[in-house]
């Protein structure tokens, strides 16, 4: 029976760890903001109205269902993979991860069923870490730099411990797991760039290149037709693309030291938004500040084995400017990557500079009569 609930968790959310390409904020919420189902309903009916929501995409209602049938039946083995995937939907990793630990634990729970909510669980580890780490990794004159605060270092370090762990733990009960394999080079790569040691780095990307090649004895082929995203294929994770052919001979990336390919062929700049010409503005106005204010939008890609953005996530930036910059991180276009001869995605992040606007007119004060 376990293996039926398994086959239709993994058929309803369509992947195990494929993602549709999408967009998202910068920080996540800790939870999903999610009204409280009340209904006399079985639990086997809330589950089927959540898996009809779930399939339109309408994850926060869906997620409802699925919590409330699972305070009718805590231990409902389907609810608990369902309310795991959607929260990982709804971009909520610490809520889908109790849920992925807690169907891992159940009483009788079978090993493929364990191993699958173990690696799952890695992987909302390796989101969370992800994001901190590609929000302070920048490039300066080629070389990959760490400017993660000191106050997020141990939370980072946490995270990826944890997340290697879990993954570890799927391993033990599935030894070919490849999915595992691969998601545990991705957090050894976080690691090494969150790393303040140059030994501990060093380190860490061997493990995340041992992992990594292991999981590519394992892996299926990919899909090329396919625009879908599958962080669990073999994937070579990368600080940050350069945003000059120039820079990019200068780059000193351990990873893309080790692939054949993998650099940009093709680089489109974000056109944000700005003031209408000659529009005056208020000194001091918040239009007048952003307008004035440079900075970075940081967009996280995966590339596909075809050279092809196939995934796009806002890293940082200000949101009004965050359409703009996922429009034309979806535009560039990369080399196929290869290690050991061997198709590879590539996941890293590309920087878009804000400019200060040109100063727009003042307005002038009306003169009293």
């Amino acid at each position: 029976m376990k293996t039926i609930l398994l086959a239709l968790g993994m058929i309803l959310v369509g992947f195990q760890g494929q993602i549709v390409a999408q967009t998202s904020a910068a920080n996540p919420p800790a939870a999903p903001k999610v009204e409280q189902e009340k209904s006399d309903l079985p639990a086997s009916e809330l589950v089927a109205q959540g898996k009809a929501l779930y399939r339109t995409a309408r994850f926060k209602l869906a997620m409802a269902k699925f919590e409330a049938a699972l305070k009718q039946e805590p231990d409902n083995d389907e609810a608990l993979g369902l309310a795991a995937e959607t929260a990982f939907r709804l971009d909520s990793q610490a809520v889908a991860r109790d849920y992925f630990l807690k169907r891992a634990g159940l009483s009788g729970q079978k090993d493929s069923v364990k191993a699958y909510s173990y690696h799952r669980a890695a992987m909302t580890c390796w989101r969370e870490a992800h994001d901190l780490v590609a929000k302070y990794i920048e490039i300066k004159n080629g070389k990959v730099t760490n400017n993660l605060p000191e106050s997020t270092q141990q939370d980072v370090a946490d995270i990826i411990s944890n997340g290697i762990e879990y993954a570890t733990r799927a391993l033990s009960l599935r030894s070919n797991f490849a999915d595992a394999y691969n998601i545990r080079n991705l957090l050894h790569a976080e690691a090494a760039l969150a790393a303040t040691d140059e030994t501990m780095a060093k380190s860490s990307w061997q493990k995340s290149l041992d992992d990594l090649r292991m999981a590519q004895t394992m892996a299926k082929p990919a899909y090329p037709d396919k625009d879908m995203a599958d962080f669990n294929f073999p994937t070579v994770r990368i600080s940050e693309f350069a945003p000059t052919k120039e820079e990019q001979e200068r780059h000193t990336d351990e990873m893309l030291k080790l692939i054949e390919g993998g650099k940009p062929v093709r680089r489109v700049q974000a056109i944000f938004p700005a003031l209408r010409p000659g529009k005056p503005v208020e000194p001091g106005s918040a239009a007048g500040r952003d307008n004035a204010t440079p900075g970075k939008v940081k967009v996280e890609v995966l590339i596909s084995t075809e050279g092809k953005v196939v995934f796009s996530h806002i890293i940082d930036g200000r949101s009004d400017l965050n359409s703009a910059a996922i429009l034309a991180a979806r535009a560039w276009k990369f080399e196929p990557a290869l290690l050991d001869g061997q198709p590879v995605q590539v996941s890293g992040v590309i920087s878009f500079d804000v400019k200060p606007a040109k100063p727009a007119t003042p307005a002038t004060p009306a003169k009293k009569p």
